[in-house]
């Protein structure tokens, strides 16, 4: 008899609670409690988004949208999702839940076959460094045998990140070319730098992301009735979907529940003891900015010259792993960005379009606040192997995103261009200090040292600062504040680096046309200092003629 793991009532999800523990939860039990759970967490940080979207799929079903805002602001003011109507739902389509259905299982396809016969875990469980299995820090039985559970978590996560690259083709994929199927790209949060809000439960951040209809419209999408999760569609073969646009969603519900992959999980009564993988649909994410809400989006001349597009083109704006998350948050704030429309350089998230429409509105209290969470895998050569994973998070006010008054997003953004230009300052002083010193081989390299280092200083203190602005906060004083921080962060390394320099750099050298000392060096950091931080900058006693 085959066994049988419905996903509506055995656990599998994993969720954190207040106090730290995690529980794994079924679908029923994720949405009867979500409002007892702080977020969901996963084997990887990156399983919560795909799972998320996974449950964000099913609320929209169930709750017929939301249709508008009224009925978005019932749901928010409920404190608790729908249960019931979420049960009735899932039980509507319960067969196509099933993890190992005989026909159609969970996101698989049931007879993939190809010419390959061995299959294991390690390319599908993601965190298993590429090509190397003996580096991870999972036991080696863990390789052979994994839980039901965690092989739906694992199956979700494979569709949003697998990794780009040939693989081998599924019998009846009109694709193959010689027992292959050529890359297609990563899974389908793959080439995102995603972000979305977060509330203070799990309830709030899937009413926080669930956009009505509405909104939608308003924002320039087109409602289809072929809008629908993958499963209720009929199940899918090893062929790719034939989609007119081509490898274009037809909106939320399935997009958040695209089939990148084909695939096969291989198991026997006590666990999955392999996974088949093949080539899926293809995504195209250029120009979706009105329908994938969960990234920022960034113009590409390139694009625009190599598709010889009159029209201003679109692509997401990707994570810098090796740059603090705050540095990148204007690309996100409604009120700084621009649209399409006009041609502007970027266009924020449609997640936190709406959180700002909605505070503008006053279907969010005024005193508000969200979770930024920044989420995403970055790939190495041709996507084929990982380099890093990003998952932080930044407190906020909800009315930073709003739209009808910019000067909290102002604010906030210049800030961090304050931060940026002190470092700058510093990372001069740290070269001239190398080339007071003589270190002719080091001088690049001890700019970008200290920049790591006035960055992690300053990290902290920019999320408190951050944490701590609100509607009716003096935004004057505010970044005043925060320049003085700045200021005194930055003076205390270049202290560090002008001792560090020793004799050789207090005696200096001649480096070009002028002589070159650690005094002289720390004299013309302070000056660009002072420039950067104006507001920082203790104001000048008046002379007694002066202030007569």
């Amino acid at each position: 008899m085959t066994p049988d793991f419905n996903l509506i009532d055995r656990p599998w999800i994993l969720a954190q609670r207040f106090d730290g523990t995690v529980e794994t939860v079924s679908l029923t039990g994720l949405f009867t409690d979500a409002a007892e759970y702080a977020r969901l967490v996963g084997d990887l940080p990156t399983q919560a988004l795909p799972i998320l979207r996974l449950a964000l799929a099913i609320l929209h079903q169930a709750t017929d949208g939301p249709a508008d805002e009224t009925a978005w602001k019932k749901l928010w003011q409920a404190e608790r999702l729908p249960a019931e109507a979420v049960a009735s739902y899932l039980e509507a389509h319960r067969p196509r839940f099933d993890l190992l259905h005989p026909r159609a299982p969970f996101y698989q396809v049931a007879d993939l076959t190809t010419k390959r016969t061995e299959i294991d875990l390690a390319a599908f469980i993601a965190d298993v460094p590429t090509g190397n299995p003996k580096y991870t820090t999972r036991a080696a039985e863990g390789l052979e045998r994994i839980g039901f559970g965690e092989a739906a978590r694992w199956l979700v996560h494979c569709h949003a990140f697998d990794l780009s690259g040939i693989k081998g083709a599924a019998a009846g994929d009109p694709r193959a070319k010689g027992g292959k199927s050529y890359p297609i790209g990563p899974g389908s949060l793959g080439r995102l730098g995603a972000v979305h809000p977060e509330g203070d439960n799990l309830a709030q951040t899937l009413l926080l992301n669930l956009i009505p209809d509405q909104f939608l419209v308003n924002s320039g999408v087109d409602l289809v009735e072929e809008d629908v999760p993958v499963w209720e569609r009929e199940p899918h073969g090893p062929a790719p979907e034939d989609r007119r646009p081509e490898s274009a969603p037809k909106g939320l519900r399935d997009l958040y529940t695209w089939q990148s992959r084909r695939l096969r999980l291989v198991f026997d009564d006590d666990g999955v003891t392999g996974a088949l993988i093949c080539q899926g649909d293809r995504l195209e994410l250029r120009n979706q900015f009105d329908i994938e809400p969960m990234t920022a989006w960034r113009r590409s001349e390139h694009q625009e010259r190599q598709l010889k597009s009159k029209q201003p083109v679109y692509l997401p704006r990707r994570h810098d792993p090796a740059r603090n998350v705050w540095r990148g948050l204007a690309a996100s704030l409604p009120s700084l960005t621009g649209s399409h429309v006009n041609g502007d350089k970027s266009i924020a998230p449609l997640a936190f379009r709406w959180i700002g429409h909605a505070h503008h509105n006053r279907l969010l209290e005024r005193d508000r606040r969200v979770d930024y969470h920044v989420s995403g895998i970055a790939y190495g050569t041709q996507e084929a192997i990982i380099t890093d994973l990003i998952d932080d998070r930044l407190t906020m006010a909800a009315a930073v995103f709003g739209i009808g008054d910019r000067e909290l997003a102002v604010t906030v953004d210049a800030a961090v261009t304050d931060a940026e230009e002190a470092v700058k300052a510093l990372a001069g002083l740290a070269r001239d200090i190398a080339r007071a010193a003589g270190d002719r081989d080091n001088v690049e390299g001890a700019g970008a040292t200290a920049s790591e280092s006035a960055y992690a200083a300053l990290d902290t203190a920019y999320r408190v600062w951050l944490a701590e602005l609100g509607p009716d906060t003096d935004t004057d004083q505010a970044r005043a504040d925060w320049q003085r921080t700045v200021r005194a962060t930055v003076i205390d390394l270049a202290s560090q680096l002008t001792a560090a320099g020793g004799p050789a750099a207090w005696r200096g050298r001649k480096h070009g046309d002028r002589f070159l000392t650690s005094a002289i060096a720390q004299n013309t950091f302070r000056r660009k200092l002072s420039r950067t931080l104006s507001l920082a900058v203790p104001a000048k006693p008046l002379s007694e003629e002066a202030a007569r």
